[in-house]
């Protein structure tokens, strides 16, 4: 005898997905508000479930690799965060091709983490007038 889906139920699938969105909301949250530690602890948590439920390429793990590398940035560990960005931008050219709003927004986080890191180097190393 087959069973049957409830009415209104879309099955574990659809469970992952609504799991991943609430958890990826409350990322974004603690990313917007500035707190780093809470970040990280929810993004680290979030890379894997994103690797333990979502197989192959998706939009939600290439959303949770941008995201850890947000909270990289933030935390000012750059290489993480570059290492991060280029996973979430592999992934997302793979999904989308090279040419595509979604594979822009990482292009654009990797050009602020590398503008933030020409600043550094620019304050670290000041030019002097002769």
């Amino acid at each position: 005898m087959l069973k049957r889906k409830k009415a209104g139920s879309d099955g574990p699938k659809k469970e992952k997905e609504v799991l991943w969105q609430e958890r990826n909301s409350e990322l974004v949250a603690l990313i917007n508000e500035r707190k780093i530690d809470g970040a990280m602890e929810r993004a680290q948590e979030l890379v894997e479930f994103v690797d333990k439920k979502f197989r192959g390429d998706t939009k939600e793990k290439a959303t949770t690799y941008n995201n850890m590398g947000m909270v990289f940035f933030l935390a000012r560990d750059f290489d993480m965060a570059e290492e991060c960005f280029h996973d979430a931008l592999n992934m997302r050219r793979r999904l989308f091709g090279d040419v595509h709003n979604e594979v822009a927004v990482i292009l654009l986080n990797l050009a602020e983490l590398y503008r933030t890191q020409a600043q550094e180097i620019f304050r670290a190393n000041p030019v002097k007038a002769d």
